[in-house]
């Protein structure tokens, strides 16, 4: 019976990248690494608890979204059903119980453990909810706004992100952390990265809420830059998507946008959604480029792989070359389509686009008449 059950477990441990330990070994052991951070949660300080939790709804944010699939080593197998319910929904109970936990030490709290707590819970979409008809995020802001001078560049972003993601639109702590990046930004903002001031201004617009003096003060920083090369293309869509919901008229911060994207020698590095984001804020904006919205129809009607557009994507890039009042096109082109605001391409109906999304433009009259504008996530 010795040398089966070894052979087993040698083959057992190739198979699934767990060295010498067999699955039931992994398994026990990652339970008691598990059961022992649950039991010592007592003893832990504020920051080691936040961290723990931190770590934990990063793994759970993975696992979700690799999904389950054959042949997956054991470890993964053994996490997922520590940090993840049957729906592949995160285990409520057990990071319900991490914030009760959190509760009893928030007051000990500095700027980077009330950042890291409300950025680890968005990150699953959990909104922990207590007896008294409260719940965790409330407590973080009113703990935040009494500290948020001490806040930095890291902090307010993954605060705001968080506060957005989980659409808990708090009024009084995102006047507060806009206050403060308005105070200190002649001095500090150059601190920010660029994807913490993309995600700060999209935080704001998504969440509804408005700062005129915050968004002005980044955009006057974003345009006085020599170059926005490090700026991911997923960042430059986010900045004007906020500015065009948010109503935020700054045409220089959509010129300097467009001039990036412009010099771009392909745009492949970007999504989808972030091109139909990108020409909707242009037209939602009213600051329509036409040789931003040429390189983008060039773009997508050689794309070969049109089916990574959804439904959502297609419409909102259709309503915004349909919306976005270039000059109309010449006497010849006329009646060509029937949509009532047209796009003037260069060389007109010989664009590609056109050619391409005939049946688009066709629904383009119904959008514009019928839709307040393009939707965006």
């Amino acid at each position: 019976m010795t040398k089966p059950e070894s052979k087993q477990r040698v083959q057992s441990s190739s198979n699934n990248n767990i060295g010498a330990h067999s699955f039931e070994d992994m398994k026990n052991m990652l339970r008691k690494i598990f059961d022992d951070t649950v039991n010592g949660t007592e003893q832990c300080n504020m920051r080691a608890l936040t961290e723990t939790i931190l770590a934990m709804a990063k793994i759970a944010k993975i696992l979700r979204q690799q999904g389950k699939s054959k042949g997956e080593d054991s470890s993964r197998v053994i996490l997922r059903r520590l940090l993840l319910i049957k729906d592949m929904k995160p285990n409520r109970n057990m990071f319900q119980f991490f914030a009760g936990a959190s509760m009893d030490i928030l007051d000990q709290s500095d700027a980077r453990c009330l950042s890291n707590l409300a950025y680890a819970y968005a990150l699953i979409d959990h909104v922990p909810e207590f007896d008294d008809g409260s719940d965790l995020f409330d407590h973080i802001a009113m703990n935040a706004v009494d500290i948020q001078i001490k806040f930095n560049a890291q902090d307010i972003s993954n605060m705001a992100w968080a506060y957005a993601t989980v659409g808990k639109p708090h009024a009084v702590l995102f006047e507060a952390l806009g206050d403060q990046i308005v105070v200190v930004a002649n001095e500090h903002l150059g601190e920010f990265k660029p994807q913490e001031l993309s995600n700060t201004v999209w935080a704001y617009a998504k969440a509804g809420l408005s700062h005129p003096k915050l968004f002005e003060k980044v955009a006057y920083h974003v345009d006085s830059l020599d170059s926005l090369d490090r700026f991911k293309p997923q960042a430059l869509s986010n900045i004007v998507w906020a500015y065009a919901t948010a109503g935020a008229h700054q045409p220089k911060l959509f010129e300097k946008v467009a001039n990036r994207i412009i010099a771009s020698n392909k745009l492949d590095a970007f999504e989808p959604q972030a091109l139909s984001n990108i020409v909707w804020a242009f037209a939602t904006a009213d600051a329509p480029h036409a040789k931003l919205f040429e390189k983008v129809a060039n773009h997508i009607a050689g794309h070969e792989h049109l089916n990574r557009f959804d439904p959502q994507a297609l419409s909102n890039i259709v309503w915004a070359y349909a919306a976005a009042q270039f000059p109309h096109p010449s006497e010849s082109c006329r009646g060509c389509y029937p949509v009532q605001r047209r796009v003037h391409f260069p060389r007109c109906c010989q664009s590609p686009l056109v050619k391409r999304y005939h049946g688009y433009y066709r629904q383009a009259t119904v959008l514009i008449n019928c839709a307040d504008g393009g939707k965006s996530d």
